[in-house]
């Protein structure tokens, strides 16, 4: 029997109310939760409107407070002071192996709930967003799948449409693959108007985000980070191919996108105020883009992922570029006070306030995708694409120990080589030594033990790409 809209939530505060009754919580007891400044609203609600009416219900303030918007593995071993926070879904297994976040199947089964999956109103990706292995790390708040968006009018004027068919014969279309997305950059490109073709980060910290879905579908055959003996799978026909896609964007790209620090709080503005024709990024753009006061509000659109053709056949990928989810450090002084604002906080009703809220949350229950407030917000096309690209959605990062690493390797020879530095084959030998040397420093026998175990749990993920 599915849990009614409101359910979870009247339990949570039921047990709230049966801690502070039974002196297990203590007077004068605050929870403390520690937030990126994008999420901060959707966890709290509009004007705090949340945050107000648990702290009526409960008695239990809350103190919220802003983290860095950087990767929580370093904020959550080095502050004490967070009971409740955020964690990107490619963490979970460094967090996890670090001992850092508490595994939360204990405090279910003591509290008397159950994570659900299926219709109407479970979550939508709740095993990527939330497990890893036969722990329960996280509580889904959020999703951060990669979407590409695209100027819709542009795309749709007849002039860009004849000189489109006269140069490159064929007609002007949303991109199916990546070369095709390439095209559609540089025809658009007109930097002597401030006008960027393409609105992809190229920084250094974030550069996999956008090379991922490129890989993942370069290879007819599936392609994975590593072979059997964790060997890197990168100096090869797929690696070398989805780097000079990620590379050939940047002559078509704003002036300031290999900068450090110039992620999407660069590319985004930019493409809302009317200076990009494309972007990638969350379907949280739709909502931005859809704002009055946007210069493109009701002229953009989400388009499919782009990818290769093998064999006659369109390979799409897409993956988690962000996906931060509730987790628990185990240095929190109130586990259970966090997990149950956690569960009070996703519950159907609640979830959709903190969604429909002025913050940058992703739908992430099935029913938000039907709510007719979430769709006015987000577009109703925008969410039906992001429906539709849920079954060609893989994990972010390696999923193994030492994720951080791999991915920061990666990212920065990724970087290298948009910034012309290397060749993309050369950022891929360099980055298959740097992972070598990653795996020998944390036990290659170790390490081909969890990727076993991790391809063996579940095949079709850890960064694999089946057709």
């Amino acid at each position: 029997m599915h849990a009614v809209a409101g359910e979870q939530a009247d339990r949570a505060i039921a047990a709230v109310r049966q801690l502070v009754a039974s002196g297990e919580v203590k007077p004068g007891t605050v929870l403390r939760l520690r937030v990126k400044q994008g999420n901060l609203v959707s966890l709290l609600g509009r004007d705090a409107e949340l945050q107000r009416e648990w702290e009526r219900l409960t008695g239990i303030p809350i103190d919220a407070s802003v983290m860095p918007q950087v990767d929580s593995m370093t904020f959550i071993r080095d502050r004490r002071d967070a009971d409740l926070t955020i964690a990107r879904t490619h963490e979970f297994a460094d967090l996890d192996a670090a001992g850092l976040i508490v595994d939360l199947r204990p405090l279910l089964q003591r509290f008397g709930f159950q994570l659900r999956a299926d219709e109407p109103e479970g979550y939508l990706l709740l095993d990527s967003q939330s497990r890893r292995g036969d722990k329960l790390l996280a509580i889904p708040a959020d999703l951060d799948l990669a979407l590409l968006f695209l100027r819709r009018d542009l795309l749709e004027n007849e002039d860009n449409r004849t000189r489109f068919r006269a140069r490159y014969g064929r007609e002007l279309a949303p991109p199916l693959t990546w070369a095709h997305y390439q095209q559609l950059t540089e025809f658009f490109h007109r930097p002597q108007d401030g006008f960027y073709g393409a609105g992809e980060p190229r920084e250094r910290h974030t550069a996999w985000m956008y090379w991922l879905p490129r890989y993942l579908s370069a290879s007819a055959g599936g392609i994975a980070f590593f072979d059997a003996r964790m060997r890197p799978q990168l100096l090869t026909a797929a690696g070398i191919s989805a780097t000079e896609s990620f590379v050939a964007t940047v002559p078509f790209s704003p002036p300031q996108v290999l900068e450090d620090g110039k992620d999407f709080n660069y590319t985004l503005p930019l493409f809302v105020r009317g200076n990009t024709f494309s972007t990638i990024l969350t379907v949280a753009t739709a909502k931005i883009a859809n704002r009055e006061g946007s210069a493109i509000r009701g002229r953009f659109i989400a388009a499919p992922m782009p990818g290769y053709v093998h064999h006659g056949k369109l390979l799409r990928r897409t993956t988690f570029i962000y996906g931060n989810n509730l987790v628990i450090p185990r240095s929190g002084s109130h586990p259970e006070l966090a997990f149950l604002y956690a569960m009070w906080l996703t519950d159907p009703d609640n979830s959709l306030r903190s969604v429909t809220a002025n913050g940058i949350a992703d739908p992430y229950r099935h029913h938000h995708l039907r709510d007719e407030q979430v769709r006015a917000l987000y577009t109703p096309q925008a969410l039906d694409l992001m429906r539709q690209e849920l079954r060609i959605v893989r994990p972010g990062g390696t999923a193994l120990p030492g994720d951080a690493e791999y991915m920061a390797a990666l990212s920065n020879q990724l970087w290298q080589a948009a910034a012309g530095r290397i060749t993309s084959r050369e950022a891929m030998a360099r980055t298959s030594r740097e992972w070598d040397a990653i795996t020998d420093r944390l036990g290659r026998a170790a390490q081909i033990a969890h990727w076993r175990a991790l391809r063996q749990a579940a095949p079709g993920t850890a960064a694999t790409s089946r057709p």
